[in-house]
C-alpha cells in the first residue's frame, strides 16, 4: 500500500483536471492511503464556497468535501495564493479585516512547509 499526496496546480475554470484528479483519488483510496490533497496557485478556486457550478453540474468545492468527509482527507489550500486570490478562512477574516470568509469549510489553509511535509510522509506526489 503506497500513501499518496495529490498536489493540485491548475485552475477548476479552465480544464478538467480537478474532475480527474478526484477520480484519481476515489480510485486510490481502494487500494492506497491518500494522505492529503494540496491547492495551489489557481486550483484555490476549487474550495471558494459561494462558487456557482452551471446549471446541471455539481459545485466542485462540494465534491472535493465529500471526498474529504467521506476518507477523512484533509484538503489544504496554500495560504498565500489563496489569500491574494480572495479566499480565506474565518481567522484571516478577522486578522486582515476581510468582509466574508468564503473559504469552504472542509478545506483548510496553510503554507507550503506543509506541502514539503506532505512530500517526506508520501511514496508518491502526483501533480494535476
Amino acid at each position: 500500500m503506497a500513501n499518496f499526496t495529490l498536489l493540485i496546480t491548475s485552475s477548476p475554470f479552465t480544464s478538467d483536471r480537478h474532475h480527474l484528479a478526484l477520480r484519481f483519488a476515489r480510485e486510490a483510496v481502494n487500494k492506497h492511503k491518500v494522505l492529503r490533497v494540496f491547492f495551489y496557485g489557481d486550483a484555490v478556486f476549487a474550495a471558494n464556497r459561494n462558487q456557482q457550478a452551471p446549471q446541471g453540474q455539481a459545485n466542485l468545492a462540494d465534491l472535493w468535501a465529500d471526498f474529504s468527509l467521506e476518507h477523512q482527507v484533509p484538503l489544504i489550500c496554500c495560504i498565500a495564493n489563496s489569500l491574494r486570490r480572495g479566499l480565506a478562512d474565518e481567522t484571516e477574516t478577522k486578522r486582515y479585516g476581510l468582509r466574508d470568509a468564503c473559504l469552504h469549510e472542509r478545506f483548510r489553509l496553510a503554507g507550503l512547509g506543509e506541502m514539503a511535509e506532505a512530500s517526506l510522509d508520501s511514496d508518491r506526489t502526483v501533480q494535476f
